[in-house]
This record gives structure tokens, sequence and C-alpha cells, in this order.
């Protein structure tokens, strides 16, 4: 091809070695680019040794890789713009950059080597854990964090699913250079890999482009035979933990299981937590906020995964409030059926929705975001109009099908977690929301 496509046309094409690349067109507008690899490897597959692995293997790869050390990777990402980073999740490790134009094929290049072809040395691993210890430290003294990471365990139980990210304490000192390098070999795979594009690419010619990205590709060859063993789809665990933390200061998590994220009811969740909780008109909002004055954050979402979702109400509170705070999550709940969502909640609902799609539509590294999970899985990538059209289907009678469906669930399906001191951790708060709720139990 001579010229790229329009944004949104999507071409994909396979490397010889398996691993696949996805090239979004952006016609002649815009001077910019972005590209990521993205690795299905994240904490969902490590094994119980490896606990905490995918993500510190992300930190070790800009300690050197492509045979670049720390300082010449830097000074390539600092030539570039400084705008290359990467992030682990429960699913994926991401290595990302959003460049200049002209400087696409670089940019490509350097997260091509940091994914593929990192040095992970033992220096490095020790220097790298006292890093990774603070991060610990910190997510584990925050009252949100804490409770996040405790709600997913309230909710699926030792699923793989429910692991913090960032491991341990104790599995970060057990880690050792040869653990990392076994994980990096099993899952970073070239049948796992998918490179993604978008924006301006290429220069005048976008085909010799491509060409050269593919054989870059295909000369990684996979360093190991073993494959990971198959995710195992989560079963909902339901349950009410609690962690204690020091200090005056709560946080409280309450949610069910939901659908996975491209499941049709996708949309309709979306737009439930929102005119539950996510926006300044939002019912948790205005009752939990604005009437009772009992927190200074208050909010509801959904969260979708490929072959898993939940939806989640939250509040950080004052220690001594979490219980009346469940009860007015509680009654909140119970009016969507007393009170079904108006016209203008869901106008609301649906304009902040498409705002963010057409937000995210108008910059490369939005527009990689959106296709990467489509090209993943295998599947047609939507248009910004037909996800658009997704949001305006969405009728009342929808969101009121689902909070019924959820309901009938009853109680143990639930799950519920608090963080905070030990003031803050009453027993029973799943109980109470279910009694004041009118979810069977």
């Amino acid at each position: 091809m001579g010229t790229q496509g329009a944004p949104g046309d999507i071409e994909v094409e396979a490397a010889a070695n398996g691993s696949r690349l996805a090239m979004e067109g952006d016609g002649e507008h815009g001077g910019s680019a972005a590209v990521a690899v993205f690795v299905a490897a994240g904490s969902r597959d490590e094994q119980p040794r490896e606990w905490g692995a995918a993500h510190l293997l992300e930190h070790l790869a800009f300690k050197g890789a492509g045979g670049l050390s720390t300082a010449q990777l830097g000074d390539r990402m600092d030539r570039l713009g400084g705008d290359v980073n990467a992030y682990t999740t429960r699913e994926v490790t991401c290595y990302h950059a959003h460049c200049l134009a002209e400087d696409g094929e670089a940019a490509f290049q350097l997260v091509w080597a940091l994914a593929t072809a990192p040095h992970l040395e033992a220096e490095d691993l020790e220097r790298e854990r006292g890093v990774v210890a603070a991060e610990q430290r910190e997510a584990l003294n925050d009252p949100e964090d804490r409770a996040e990471n405790t709600y997913l365990k309230a909710l699926w139980g030792d699923h793989p699913v429910s692991r913090e990210v960032l491991g341990s304490a104790a599995s970060l000192r057990r880690m050792t250079i040869e653990g990392l390098r076994a994980f990096h070999a099993r899952t970073y795979a070239p049948e796992r890999t998918l490179v993604v594009v978008a924006g301006r690419w290429g220069g005048a010619n976008p085909a010799e482009a491509r060409a050269r990205m593919l054989r870059r590709m295909a000369a990684w060859a996979a360093p190991s035979a073993v494959a990971p063993p198959p995710r195992g789809e989560p079963t909902p665990f339901g349950a009410e933990r609690l962690a204690r933390l020091a200090g005056d200061q709560a946080y409280v998590v309450l949610g069910w299981p939901a659908v996975p994220w491209y499941h049709p009811d996708a949309m309709i969740y979306r737009m439930l937590g929102i005119v539950l909780g996510g926006q300044n008109t939002s019912r948790l909002w205005q009752r939990i906020r604005e009437q009772e004055g009992l927190a200074y954050q208050v909010g509801a979402g959904y969260s979708g995964h490929r072959d898993h979702g939940d939806l989640s109400l939250s509040a950080a509170v004052a220690a001594d409030q979490v219980e009346r705070v469940v009860t007015e999550m509680a009654a909140e709940w119970r009016g969507l059926t007393e009170r079904p969502p108006t016209p203008d909640e869901m106008d609301r609902a649906a304009t902040q929705i498409k705002i963010g799609i057409v937000f995210q539509e108008e910059s490369p590294e939005g527009r990689l975001h959106r296709v990467a999970p489509w090209v993943a899985a295998g599947w047609p990538v939507p248009t910004v109009a037909d996800l658009v059209a997704a949001v305006d289907r969405v009728s009342r009678d929808d969101v009121l099908r689902v909070v019924d469906d959820l309901n009938r669930q009853g109680m143990p399906r639930i799950a519920l977690a608090a963080a905070g001191p030990r003031r803050a951790l009453v027993p029973g708060l799943r109980a109470r929301f279910v009694d004041e709720s009118g979810v069977p139990s």
C-alpha cells in the first residue's frame, strides 16, 4: 500500500513465527505515531512460586535489553521524546511508546527489544528488589489499594485473577534471576504476542515499513517449547474480607461478578455503573457525599476482562462510618427498582460513555488501546460508530434487567471488602447490605 487508510482501518498480519502485527491507519492527519507490544503474560499466568514475576520482569527490562545498557535505553527513550513506558496487569504486559511520526520505527525497535530481549542480570534484580519493595509497601498502606485487592479475593477466592500484580514481600525475597528467565521463556512466546501501531506510520512507504517490522518480529524464536498451562476461567466465590490498617480512614468495596468485556450486556453494566456512582449527579455521590456528608470519594463502575468481569460500589470513608455507608449503598441499590433510572440519568450516562469513546479516538495511543483487545481475541474491530450505536441501544429496561439478574443471584455472589483500622472492620457488613437492599439471602 502506498498510503495509509482512514482512521479506524485495521490491517492485521501474522509474522512467520506466529506473532501478529496490527496497523491502524490515520490517513494524512496528525504528526505522531504510537506503538505497543502486548504479551499475554500477566500475574494470572504465574505459578505459585512466581508470584510477582510478571511485574518484576517488566521492571528489569528497562535495566538492559537488546544489547543496550540502562543508560543507552534511557538515551534512546529521551531521543524519542521520553514517552516510552510499560505496565503489567493480571492479563497482559504492555510495552508502549508515543512519538513523532518519523520516529515510529525506532520506537518499535525499542519496545520490541524490551519485550523480547531483556538481559535479566542478577545484579539488576538485586537493585530492583528495593524499588518494588517500596511499591509494595505503598500499596499495602493505602486503604484503596488494599481494599481493592482484598475485594478481588472476596469475589474470586484463590483464583489467579485475585492475585496482587506486585506479589508479596515474601515472594519478592524468594525471586531469583533463574526464575524470572524461566517465566519469560515460558510466557513470552510469539503466539502470545501482538504489536499494534496507530497514527502516521512509515513515511512515504508504509508497506516497506510494515515488511521490515514483520521481518524483525519473525526473527524472534521462542526460547522454550513448553507452553504455559491454559488459563482457567474464574468461578465467583462471594465472601466478606476485612484488612486491618493503621490510621483513621477506611475504604470499602462491594460488588458482583459480571459479564466479560465483549459480552453484549457489557455496555449495560457500564451504564448502570455511571448511574450509580460515575458522575456528580449519580445516586451514590448525591446521597453519600452531598446529602449525608459521609465520604469524600464515592464511586461505582464496571470492569471487564476476557473471561470475567465485575460491577462494584466503593467509598473512602471515616473509620467510624463504614457500616452506615454500606447501609446507604444498600438503600440506593434498592432504589434502582423502586425508582428506575430517569431519561435524564440515562442520557447523562450515555453522553459520558460516548465522550470517552470519542476522546480515545483522538490520539494514536487511544486508538491503539481500543483496537488491541479485539485483535488479540481474533475478532472484528468495531468502529467508533458501532460503539456509539451500542451505547444508544441501551434502554432503562436493559438496566433494570441487569439489576434483576444480579438480585436473583442473591447473597452468595456478593463480595465485600473493607480496609482500615480495627473499629472500621465490623463483621457482617455483607449481610447488612443484603438485609437493607432487599437482595435475597
